[in-house]
């Protein structure tokens, strides 16, 4: 075994015994969720990361996933027919079209979600089915600007990959935000890019399974080649910004059954190879090793459909309680006080 997944191991393991572990030297405002691919979790990690942050920070959420789940778990019903969205935000930012009022797009969470009332205030910046329709609007105004001369180029060009940060910025002076949580799309066009160009530093779920390792080197591959889309794009803009990476989160992984706080041996295997995986983009790590940006999290069994379905964060479930879903009498398993220790570790990273 290497010494990195050893490092991984061991931390993990004081984690969930309820050992200090060392803290992390940097931390940002603004993070973005991100990877290319779906069915990793991310949606569920997103929600409950940002109920945690809401415990101890004012928090702005957006989310700019067309699937718009984190929406759904945040507002559960009332998001049928919510407007204005980040979708209208963004069309008329690209437009220069007139702002919307930022109480107006920004929507306090507690009200529509429980769980919130009694942390920190809390807004959300809704997402939309409609941001499917936004790469192409994006990308041929880009293709349109290419075409200009260096300066005007420039100038325009910024306008486009910049709509985002404009729109926190201008939504910040209303919700004064500590940290800023973005949920992207697991597909990098439109609204995942400018997601890029606003945060500092991205949180990467990463499922135990090959396809998942091979979404990581794209996604890695994406933040770094200059032939990439985003680089590409910037370089038309006249910039050179790029988030860092700050957190892989390994998701769904299993235990050993005979060795408490132990991940079974197939997790471990994904693990080392998201751990290789990494070791050819170091520079653009928060930390000199990849390796201490690694976070294991648990396979949650019933206690996430649980969550997803009721929209209780899983910090707030308690083993061994019943729920009935989709005709289903389902129990909160042991595994949710794992959970507990690990996502409130990451989210003292951040």
């Amino acid at each position: 075994m290497s010494a990195d997944i050893s490092k991984v191991l061991e931390r993990s393991e004081a984690i969930l015994a309820g050992e200090s572990v060392p803290s992390r030297d940097k931390s940002f405002k603004n993070y973005a969720i991100s990877n290319f691919r779906g069915g990793i979790g991310k949606s569920t990690l997103a929600f409950n990361l940002a109920y945690e942050l809401s415990r101890q920070y004012r928090t702005l959420l957006v989310d700019t996933c067309s699937q718009r789940n984190f929406t759904q778990n945040l507002m559960g019903d009332d998001v049928f027919g919510v407007t204005p969205t980040i979708y209208d935000a963004l069309v008329n930012a690209v437009t220069a079209g007139e702002q919307i009022p930022n109480d107006e797009l920004a929507i306090s969470v507690a009200p529509h979600c429980s769980p919130f009332k009694g942390g920190k205030p809390t807004y959300l910046v809704p997402g939309s089915t409609e941001l499917f329709l936004f790469p192409s609007l994006m990308y041929g105004q880009l293709a349109q600007f290419s075409q200009l001369g260096k300066d005007q180029k420039s100038r325009a060009s910024q306008m486009i990959l910049l709509s985002l940060n404009r729109i926190i910025e201008q939504v910040s002076d209303f919700a004064t935000p500590d940290k800023i949580l973005i949920d992207t799309s697991p597909f990098f066009g439109g609204a995942t890019h400018l997601a890029w160009e606003a945060a500092e530093a991205l949180i990467i779920p990463v499922r135990v399974d090959q396809h998942s390792i091979d979404a990581l080197r794209l996604t890695l591959d994406m933040l770094t080649k200059s032939e990439m889309d985003f680089h590409r794009f910037n370089t038309q803009a006249g910039f050179t910004h790029r988030p860092l990476v700050h957190a892989i989160v390994m998701t769904h992984c299993g235990w050993n059954r005979q060795k408490a706080n132990t991940p079974d041996s197939s997790t471990k295997f994904f693990v080392e190879k998201a751990l290789e995986v990494t070791q050819d983009y170091r520079e653009i790590f928060t930390e000199l090793d990849p390796a201490d940006c690694f976070y294991l999290l648990d396979d949650f069994h019933s206690s996430g459909r649980i969550s997803g379905q009721q929209r209780i964060p899983l910090s707030e479930l308690k083993a061994g309680k019943k729920f009935m879903i989709d005709g289903q009498r389902l129990e909160v398993n042991p595994s949710v006080d794992r959970y507990k220790r690990e996502m409130r570790n990451l989210t003292n990273a951040l």
